[in-house]
């Protein structure tokens, strides 16, 4: 798996970046985020709204996936924010964020 095609948000909200994902068979996952929260930042899936406001992953993946999808995300955005500091792991409250991703 690989990062693709970072690129950094503009402004200064929460969203940070946007990123595309390759899999190791070569299948392209385009629209996963960097954001910040309270307790740092964290990767989010593709999702998108439905009828009544509520967000919903369009990719669900195992714990240990995201865990080394979210290692490769912030090492690329740390590279291209010039940030070589060592990032703190999200907690529980980035899951539970009202950010919608």
């Amino acid at each position: 798996m690989k990062v693709l095609n970072m690129r950094l948000a503009q402004g200064s909200s929460a969203l940070k970046a946007f990123f595309d994902v390759e899999t190791g068979d070569s299948i392209t996952i385009k629209g996963f985020k960097v954001a910040q929260s309270a307790t740092g930042l964290f990767v989010g899936m593709p999702s998108e709204k439905d009828q009544n406001g509520k967000w919903w992953d369009k990719v669900i993946m195992p714990k240990d996936l995201k865990a080394q999808l979210t290692d490769l995300a912030l090492q690329e955005y740390r590279t291209l924010t010039g940030n070589t500091s060592t990032p703190t792991s999200p907690g529980p409250a980035a899951k539970d964020s009202d950010l919608p991703f």
